[in-house]
């Protein structure tokens, strides 16, 4: 069922309940609140346009285009969130998700879903948008744990170096630790999916006239694919990263300095 303009411009007024409450209590948020709305508006219109072309176009190479698009903003965009080491983060983070989008997309749309043609964008893209997008989150998340586990603890590292450890073994403590704290949100959510809260994708497709039983086969689907995405994301990121963030003598590089045993 298709929502009105006049229905889409009432739910807005319910934006009064926020900016009455930044009133009452002096946030300063009214400004960004209704930049950020705006900002989201046109955005999800752009790309409304755009998908609506690419849907109708039911075309293999601007298919893969549009995927490349996402795939590249996602890349620029996670290197701009990490702060440390930026000159060989760009490579690293785009290998480890142009590896989890060749490994995940084409068993989801060859062996899963089999849509005809299997290029068929409505549904690559949105499939592609909640693996790339969850990736490049936890991807962050898990390389920003994993080098603050080893800033943080140089003595530990070098102590096991020491202690006749291999670079390997030297690093898997915080690698370790890395992971966990990445895929542990994810865990969380995948637990309360359907006793405390319905995903976007389940809701989505129930709104849209859906049987509620081919919505959840779909999300079951779709959490899979995320989580396995995400797992292998985070651990193909730190494993290129210890590739270029230690030199053959297991130092750190650019850090030989400030680092001390």
């Amino acid at each position: 069922m298709d929502i009105s303009y006049l229905g889409l411009g009432l739910s807005a007024l319910l934006l009064v309940i926020p900016v009455l409450i930044f009133l009452h209590l002096k946030l300063g948020l009214i400004r960004q609140l209704f930049t950020s709305f705006a900002r989201m508006i046109v955005q999800l219109a752009v790309i409304g346009l755009v998908l609506q072309f690419i849907f109708g176009q039911m075309n293999l190479w601007l298919t893969l285009l549009w995927l490349l698009v996402m795939l590249a903003n996602a890349i620029f965009t996670l290197r701009g969130r990490l702060k440390f080491q930026k000159r060989i983060l760009l490579p690293i983070v785009a290998m480890a998700l142009a590896f989890t989008s060749l490994v995940v997309m084409p068993w989801i749309l060859l062996l899963v879903v089999r849509p005809q043609p299997f290029f068929a964008p409505m549904f690559a893209i949105p499939i592609y948008g909640m693996v790339l997008g969850n990736s490049m989150n936890s991807c962050a998340l898990a390389l920003e744990r994993f080098e603050s586990g080893l800033s943080e603890n140089w003595r530990a590292y070098y102590t096991r170096l020491s202690l006749g450890a291999s670079l390997w073994e030297a690093i898997l403590p915080p690698f370790k630790k890395a992971m966990q704290a990445s895929l542990m949100p994810q865990l969380l959510t995948i637990a309360s999916i359907g006793v405390v809260s319905l995903p976007g994708m389940m809701t989505g497709q129930i709104l849209g006239g859906a049987s509620p039983l081919v919505a959840i086969k779909y999300q079951m689907m779709i959490m899979i694919s995320i989580f396995s995405g995400v797992t292998l994301t985070d651990y193909v990121a730190i494993r290129l990263y210890l590739s270029r963030r230690f030199d053959r003598y297991y130092l750190p590089v650019e850090e030989n300095a400030s680092a001390k045993p």
